[in-house]
Protein backbone atom coordinates (compact mmCIF):
# COMPACT_ATOMS: atom_id res chain seq x y z
CA UNK A 1 0.00 0.00 0.00
CA UNK A 2 1.23 3.76 -0.83
CA UNK A 3 1.90 5.89 2.37
CA UNK A 4 0.70 8.83 1.44
CA UNK A 5 2.23 12.17 2.85
CA UNK A 6 -0.11 15.31 2.98
CA UNK A 7 1.61 19.29 2.37
CA UNK A 8 -1.11 22.00 4.12
CA UNK A 9 -1.72 25.19 3.57
CA UNK A 10 -3.95 27.72 6.02
CA UNK A 11 -5.33 31.09 5.91
CA UNK A 12 -7.72 33.11 7.44
CA UNK A 13 -8.53 36.74 7.31
CA UNK A 14 -11.28 39.01 8.78
CA UNK A 15 -11.47 40.91 5.23
CA UNK A 16 -12.16 44.71 4.77
CA UNK A 17 -15.78 44.94 5.70
CA UNK A 18 -16.65 42.82 8.90
CA UNK A 19 -15.03 44.01 12.51
CA UNK A 20 -13.47 41.08 13.77
CA UNK A 21 -13.06 37.45 12.39
CA UNK A 22 -15.57 35.14 13.23
CA UNK A 23 -14.25 32.41 11.31
CA UNK A 24 -11.60 29.35 13.03
CA UNK A 25 -9.48 26.96 11.00
CA UNK A 26 -7.80 23.62 11.78
CA UNK A 27 -5.24 23.31 12.23
CA UNK A 28 -4.43 26.73 12.53
CA UNK A 29 -0.20 26.90 10.96
CA UNK A 30 0.41 25.42 7.60
CA UNK A 31 2.47 21.93 7.41
CA UNK A 32 3.30 18.40 6.11
CA UNK A 33 2.79 15.05 7.68
CA UNK A 34 2.44 11.74 7.15
CA UNK A 35 -1.39 10.33 7.20
CA UNK A 36 -3.94 10.76 9.19
CA UNK A 37 -4.65 13.77 9.29
CA UNK A 38 -7.92 15.67 10.48
CA UNK A 39 -8.54 19.32 9.49
CA UNK A 40 -11.77 21.88 9.04
CA UNK A 41 -12.92 24.72 8.54
CA UNK A 42 -15.58 26.84 11.20
CA UNK A 43 -17.79 29.98 9.97
CA UNK A 44 -18.78 31.79 13.53
CA UNK A 45 -22.78 32.84 12.78
CA UNK A 46 -22.36 37.22 11.36
CA UNK A 47 -24.50 39.41 13.39
CA UNK A 48 -24.72 37.07 15.80
CA UNK A 49 -23.27 37.57 19.51
CA UNK A 50 -20.40 35.52 20.23
CA UNK A 51 -19.64 34.15 16.58
CA UNK A 52 -16.15 33.95 17.00
CA UNK A 53 -16.55 31.74 20.58
CA UNK A 54 -18.86 29.46 18.50
CA UNK A 55 -16.08 28.83 15.80
CA UNK A 56 -13.01 28.14 18.21
CA UNK A 57 -15.46 25.82 20.32
CA UNK A 58 -16.08 24.06 17.36
CA UNK A 59 -12.20 24.02 16.38
CA UNK A 60 -10.93 22.81 19.63
CA UNK A 61 -13.30 19.29 19.35
CA UNK A 62 -10.70 18.82 16.53
CA UNK A 63 -7.94 17.96 19.43
CA UNK A 64 -10.02 15.28 20.69
CA UNK A 65 -9.24 11.45 19.41
CA UNK A 66 -12.82 10.35 18.23
CA UNK A 67 -13.97 7.04 16.82
CA UNK A 68 -15.90 8.85 13.83
CA UNK A 69 -16.28 12.28 12.49
CA UNK A 70 -19.54 12.96 12.85
CA UNK A 71 -18.47 12.73 16.45
CA UNK A 72 -16.27 15.86 16.31
CA UNK A 73 -19.89 17.54 15.36
CA UNK A 74 -21.61 15.99 17.80
CA UNK A 75 -19.51 17.08 20.49
CA UNK A 76 -18.69 20.86 19.43
CA UNK A 77 -22.53 20.90 19.14
CA UNK A 78 -23.17 19.97 22.80
CA UNK A 79 -19.96 22.07 24.10
CA UNK A 80 -21.74 25.06 22.35
CA UNK A 81 -24.78 24.31 23.87
CA UNK A 82 -23.10 24.29 27.03
CA UNK A 83 -21.88 27.36 26.57
CA UNK A 84 -24.67 29.03 25.96
CA UNK A 85 -26.39 28.00 29.00
CA UNK A 86 -24.26 29.18 31.07
CA UNK A 87 -23.35 32.80 29.12
CA UNK A 88 -26.84 34.58 28.60
CA UNK A 89 -24.79 37.08 26.01
CA UNK A 90 -23.72 33.94 23.82
CA UNK A 91 -27.47 32.83 23.10
CA UNK A 92 -28.03 32.83 19.47
CA UNK A 93 -24.32 31.62 18.62
CA UNK A 94 -23.62 29.52 16.45
CA UNK A 95 -20.84 28.57 13.59
CA UNK A 96 -20.71 25.75 10.80
CA UNK A 97 -18.32 22.93 10.99
CA UNK A 98 -16.95 21.08 7.53
CA UNK A 99 -14.70 18.62 8.79
CA UNK A 100 -12.30 16.00 7.21
CA UNK A 101 -10.09 13.08 8.29
CA UNK A 102 -7.80 11.47 5.79
CA UNK A 103 -7.26 7.81 7.28
CA UNK A 104 -3.81 6.07 6.37
CA UNK A 105 -5.39 4.27 3.71
CA UNK A 106 -6.35 7.54 1.78
CA UNK A 107 -9.74 7.73 2.03
CA UNK A 108 -11.29 11.01 3.16
CA UNK A 109 -14.18 11.21 6.09
CA UNK A 110 -16.18 14.32 5.71
CA UNK A 111 -19.02 15.37 7.96
CA UNK A 112 -20.40 18.63 7.76
CA UNK A 113 -23.36 21.44 9.04
CA UNK A 114 -23.76 24.68 7.48
CA UNK A 115 -22.70 26.08 3.99
CA UNK A 116 -18.89 26.17 4.31
CA UNK A 117 -17.48 23.63 1.70
CA UNK A 118 -15.09 20.78 0.71
CA UNK A 119 -13.91 20.60 -2.58
CA UNK A 120 -11.69 17.59 -3.72
CA UNK A 121 -9.62 17.89 -6.82
CA UNK A 122 -9.34 14.59 -8.53
CA UNK A 123 -8.33 14.20 -12.21
CA UNK A 124 -8.44 17.53 -13.57
CA UNK A 125 -12.19 17.74 -11.89
CA UNK A 126 -13.45 19.99 -9.24
CA UNK A 127 -15.81 17.78 -7.03
CA UNK A 128 -17.67 19.87 -4.54
CA UNK A 129 -18.54 17.21 -1.46
CA UNK A 130 -20.54 19.63 0.84
CA UNK A 131 -24.28 20.63 -0.15
CA UNK A 132 -24.93 24.14 1.22
CA UNK A 133 -27.75 24.51 3.79
CA UNK A 134 -29.73 27.02 3.16
CA UNK A 135 -32.71 28.29 2.50
CA UNK A 136 -34.05 28.29 -0.81
CA UNK A 137 -33.81 32.14 -1.86
CA UNK A 138 -32.06 33.04 1.32
CA UNK A 139 -28.13 32.61 0.56
CA UNK A 140 -27.52 34.03 4.18
CA UNK A 141 -29.50 32.20 6.29
CA UNK A 142 -28.74 28.61 7.33
CA UNK A 143 -31.19 25.67 7.59
CA UNK A 144 -29.29 24.34 10.39
CA UNK A 145 -26.12 25.62 12.41
CA UNK A 146 -23.83 24.35 15.41
CA UNK A 147 -25.91 25.79 18.88
CA UNK A 148 -29.13 25.91 17.35
CA UNK A 149 -30.46 22.79 18.04
CA UNK A 150 -29.31 19.90 20.12
CA UNK A 151 -30.01 17.16 17.35
CA UNK A 152 -28.10 17.99 14.31
CA UNK A 153 -28.82 16.33 10.45
CA UNK A 154 -24.93 15.77 9.50
CA UNK A 155 -24.47 15.10 6.30
CA UNK A 156 -21.12 13.04 5.70
CA UNK A 157 -19.20 11.20 3.09
CA UNK A 158 -16.33 9.29 2.02
CA UNK A 159 -14.11 9.58 -0.84
CA UNK A 160 -11.13 7.56 -1.75
CA UNK A 161 -8.03 10.12 -2.71
CA UNK A 162 -5.07 9.75 -5.11
CA UNK A 163 -1.81 10.85 -5.30
CA UNK A 164 -1.85 14.41 -6.60
CA UNK A 165 -5.22 15.38 -5.55
CA UNK A 166 -6.25 18.64 -3.93
CA UNK A 167 -8.34 18.98 -0.94
CA UNK A 168 -9.88 22.14 -0.70
CA UNK A 169 -12.17 23.56 2.39
CA UNK A 170 -13.34 27.25 2.60
CA UNK A 171 -15.78 29.16 3.85
CA UNK A 172 -18.51 31.18 1.93
CA UNK A 173 -16.89 34.09 2.33
CA UNK A 174 -14.04 32.72 -0.31
CA UNK A 175 -16.45 31.03 -2.84
CA UNK A 176 -19.03 33.59 -3.27
CA UNK A 177 -16.18 35.96 -4.84
CA UNK A 178 -14.60 33.55 -6.97
CA UNK A 179 -15.80 30.67 -9.52
CA UNK A 180 -15.36 27.67 -9.59
CA UNK A 181 -14.03 27.48 -12.78
CA UNK A 182 -10.76 29.60 -11.43
CA UNK A 183 -10.67 27.82 -8.40
CA UNK A 184 -9.88 24.73 -10.83
CA UNK A 185 -7.27 26.49 -12.26
CA UNK A 186 -6.16 27.74 -9.33
CA UNK A 187 -5.65 24.41 -7.48
CA UNK A 188 -4.26 22.88 -10.82
CA UNK A 189 -0.89 25.56 -10.64
CA UNK A 190 -0.60 24.64 -6.81
CA UNK A 191 -1.78 27.76 -5.08
CA UNK A 192 -1.74 28.04 -1.41
CA UNK A 193 -3.99 29.32 0.81
CA UNK A 194 -1.64 32.40 1.78
CA UNK A 195 -1.96 33.20 -1.87
CA UNK A 196 -5.86 32.60 -2.54
CA UNK A 197 -7.19 33.95 0.14
CA UNK A 198 -4.79 36.94 -0.95
CA UNK A 199 -6.33 37.50 -4.36
CA UNK A 200 -9.99 37.04 -2.96
CA UNK A 201 -8.98 39.90 -0.90
CA UNK A 202 -8.38 41.94 -3.75
CA UNK A 203 -12.24 41.59 -4.46
CA UNK A 204 -13.17 43.57 -1.75
CA UNK A 205 -15.25 41.22 0.03
CA UNK A 206 -17.97 41.19 2.64
CA UNK A 207 -17.78 38.57 4.42
CA UNK A 208 -14.13 36.46 6.60
CA UNK A 209 -12.73 35.00 4.25
CA UNK A 210 -10.94 31.33 5.52
CA UNK A 211 -8.93 28.51 3.43
CA UNK A 212 -7.39 25.12 3.27
CA UNK A 213 -5.80 23.41 0.77
CA UNK A 214 -4.40 19.95 1.60
CA UNK A 215 -2.26 18.35 -1.30
CA UNK A 216 -1.73 14.74 -1.47
CA UNK A 217 1.34 13.29 -2.80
Amino acid sequence: MKNFKTIWTVKSECGPVRKKNEDSIFPNKSGSSELPLKAGVFDGMGGHNKGEVASQIASEAMLETLNSISSYIDLANKNILEYQSKNDEAKGMGTTMTIIEIGIDGVLHLAHVGDSRCYVLNNRNLIQLTKDENVPGYQNVLTQALGSKEKLNIQTKDFQLSSGDVVFLCTDGVYNEISDEYLKNKLMDGVTAESLVGEVLLQNPKDNISAIIINVI
